[in-house]
């Protein structure tokens, strides 16, 4: 049973107080969470080689892209005039594609199921133009899993252990790096391997709106798996992709690739499918080539097979809406600032204890809770079990979270504890099965403990 108020709830995890027994406790608790400029066609190389400097700052250097205020106000409606058509580039002032797949993706998930994403809308956009997930400027992809989990230097938290250590706006910013990395193996010299610079022709072809054709699943993979299913995929359409023109397929990967289903991103090199290595996917047009290609004034390339990069960019924004549905569905409930503290008898109440702790989840405001007590490693009786409803965010806040008050009477299975030392151990339950990890107890920080000691005299 719970009662909620204005500033907390409070919840009862009582046994059985038929027998009476004054216990002194002492605790032993640990208690404390762009460039800038613009490519023009006179000035192209140079304008290139500037371009690849930002790049190359970002790659590999994994600093967290976060506004300093997550909201609309901070994206603007569109890229500058003159650049309508996005390059799959993460240079902001071109039109990120990777920005472009993240926002149509937001914009078919639903905020009601979940509103941490909706919260975080753009901390995920600028997260997800993030290139600090590569090893290196070469790469064409990444360690998404690594990322994720958060538990090496390279990764700097990433999502689960910046999470669980109340470092909401940098665990869904390290989401977008995931984001990130897993729409780049919707572009074909990615999942091929092939070498290449921010003069691809694919990634400066134009034209390009997401179109979210449909769902692919309701999240049921880990967010990292989707690096590799859609890498798998953009991989088996290499043979079809060629030129009508040559016969030759754009995009080839070597001879010696790792098998299907096996990651490319730290394999051998693939190239291009024209003679000599030729990139042939687009070609430059010049002002007077623009109607005979069927362009417009506001195009710089043209290609034969424009369908090919629709189509990926419509890919890449249906995974995006997999990985991030997914992330919310499995962040865990988090536990802070556990602590105990002895109750006196009052009247016919036996003397006991009171718990205290704080409750944070992400997606629902549904917890259920199970106090588990340890002596000398071995559960003693069964856990003491509770609910409660959470309050919803507050503004500019991403998580649903409240502050639990739960007198114990100290017994277990209607038994009184004998004198010694235990260990409570306190889980909290969301509505997505998620359980608050053993993780929380091994890190540096104890303000996100689920364990405390105590001594039954």
């Amino acid at each position: 049973m719970y009662v909620q108020s204005d500033n907390s709830m409070q919840a009862s995890l009582q046994g059985h107080n038929m027998i009476k027994k004054t216990s002194t406790i002492l605790m032993a608790a640990a208690v404390s969470f762009a460039a800038s400029g613009i490519i023009s066609a006179a000035g192209f190389e140079s304008d290139l080689d500037f371009v690849r400097e930002q790049l190359r700052g970002n790659a590999g250097d994994a600093r967290l892209v976060i506004p300093e205020t997550p909201s609309e106000m901070a994206e603007p409606d569109g890229p500058p005039p003159g650049f309508e058509n996005s390059r799959w580039w993460s240079v902001s002032f071109f039109g990120s594609g990777h920005k472009a797949s993240t926002k149509a993706a937001l914009k078919v998930i639903n905020k009601s199921m979940f509103p941490d994403i909706a919260a975080a809308a753009g901390i995920l956009k600028h997260g997800s133009n993030d290139e600090s997930g590569h090893l290196n400027i070469e790469m064409n992809g990444g360690p998404v899993k690594e990322i994720w989990f958060g538990d090496t230097p390279f990764s700097q938290g990433g999502v689960i252990a910046n999470y669980t250590q109340f470092k909401f706006e940098e665990a869904y910013a390290r989401l977008g790096t995931v984001i990130h990395l897993t729409q780049d193996q919707a572009v074909p010299m990615h999942a091929a391997n092939i070498h290449h610079g921010i003069s691809d022709t694919f990634e400066n072809a134009p034209s390009h709106v997401v179109k979210i054709r449909g769902r692919r699943d309701n999240g049921d993979l880990e967010p990292y798996e989707y690096y590799q299913v859609l890498q798998n995929e953009t991989r088996s359409k290499l043979p079809g992709w060629t030129d009508p023109e040559t016969g030759l397929p754009y995009w080839e990967l070597p001879a010696d690739a790792p098998s299907f289903g096996q990651d490319v991103t730290y394999g051998p090199w693939g190239h291009y499918g024209g003679k000599k290595n030729r990139d042939t996917y687009a070609r430059r047009v010049s002002q007077d080539d623009f109607n005979g290609y069927g362009g417009s004034n506001n195009t710089e390339w043209f290609s034969l097979r424009p369908e090919i990069r629709l189509e990926q960019l419509s890919a890449s924004g249906e995974v995006s809406v997999s990985v991030m549905e997914s992330a919310s569905k499995r962040l865990p409930p988090l536990v802070k600032d556990l602590s105990i503290s002895p109750l006196p008898a009052r009247g016919l109440e036996a003397a006991g204890y009171q718990l205290k702790f704080s409750v944070y989840d992400n997606r629902t405001p549904r917890v259920t809770f199970a106090m588990s007590v340890y002596r000398a490693g071995e559960l003693v009786g069964d856990p003491i079990r509770g609910a409660a409803t959470l309050f919803p965010p507050k503004d500019g806040t991403l998580m649903f979270s409240g502050s639990i008050t739960s007198p114990w009477d100290g017994l277990v299975n209607f038994q009184p504890l004998q004198p010694g030392t235990y260990t409570l151990d306190l889980r909290v339950t969301d509505e997505d099965g998620n359980i608050t990890p053993d993780l929380v107890n091994a890190d540096s920080m104890p303000g996100n403990d689920t364990k405390l000691t105590v001594v039954i005299e």
